[in-house]
């Protein structure tokens, strides 16, 4: 009985290591990037969540967070010099606005 249990307990071991994954982080989460070019100043946002894990996880890897409007985003200007955080209710209202301006 003793081993059934033991053998158990380590195929529950190994299988958990076999599906632990890469712990997420700014950028392997490339998928919530959007790029925005604005009269070729290319600027990269984080949809980000506005707390203090997010924000040292940001600043961690990119240097300083800091968070942007849907419109500061639209502004024309220069190209940012690190990526910036735009929350998911800005990021839906720049996809309107993108939307807007497309038709």
């Amino acid at each position: 009985m003793r081993i059934a249990i033991c053998a158990a307990a380590l195929v529950a071991l190994g299988a958990g290591a076999a599906l632990a994954k890469e712990p997420p982080n700014a950028r392997s989460a490339a998928k919530d990037a959007v790029a925005t070019e604005t009269s070729g100043a290319p600027k990269t946002l984080y949809v980000c969540e506005d707390n203090a894990l997010t924000r040292r996880g940001f600043a961690r890897e990119f240097g300083q967070v800091e968070f942007v409007t849907a419109k500061d985003a639209r502004a024309d200007g220069e190209a940012w010099s690190a990526p910036k955080c735009i929350t998911g209710a800005e990021a839906r209202k720049l996809k309107a606005l993108r939307l807007s301006n497309t038709r």
